[in-house]
């Protein structure tokens, strides 16, 4: 049985509040460390993010795959659209989701979303995954001002950056 766990990028992985171009981002320290912990702890970590900056062309042709792939993440699940393109994928909608759900034929209770926004937490608690909410990023702004965005979800665990997420999960491997 597959042990997912879907890693928001931006606020999450690296960056800071804002959305970062890709040429301006930088991964936080212990963002390897803990990718290598769920790797070797039995899970497999997928990078789920939304990249308005491709439907906008300023990506400046960016290999999200190189990046994703570089820290150790077994897959990547990116909404290329703008904000306004309605689309299914663009979080907190479930489109990512699903489509990993239909690659892999996932479990969503057997698996976990890593994030740092509102967006993240309700596209996992939609789809029934537990939820780690980490205070990099806007995680302090989801947990303290846009909490009515997902008050239906209650993180299993509310983590300070993704080493010490990927620490409790290790720690509490029992999906």
């Amino acid at each position: 049985m597959l042990k997912a766990v879907f890693i928001d990028r931006d606020g999450t992985l690296g960056g800071d509040f804002r959305i970062e171009y890709p040429q301006n981002y930088y991964h936080y320290e212990g963002t390897r460390e803990a990718i290598a912990l769920l790797n070797e702890n039995g899970f497999t970590p997928f990078a789920f993010t939304n990249q308005s900056c491709i439907a906008r062309k300023k990506d400046g042709g960016y290999d999200f795959a190189a990046e994703f792939k570089d820290i150790g993440l077994k897959d990547w699940f990116i909404c290329p659209h703008d904000d306004n393109d309605n689309c299914s994928c663009r979080k907190p909608k479930t489109g990512l989701l699903l489509k990993a759900q239909e690659k892999y034929s996932l479990n969503f209770k057997n698996c976990f979303v890593i994030g740092d926004r509102w967006s993240d937490m309700k596209a996992g608690g939609d789809m029934g995954c537990s939820l780690i909410l980490v205070l990099t990023g806007r995680g302090k702004i989801a947990l303290e001002e846009e909490r009515s965005l997902w008050s239906e979800y209650e993180p299993v665990f509310v983590a300070k950056d993704i080493l010490e997420a990927a620490r409790w999960m290790c720690e509490n491997n029992e999906k």
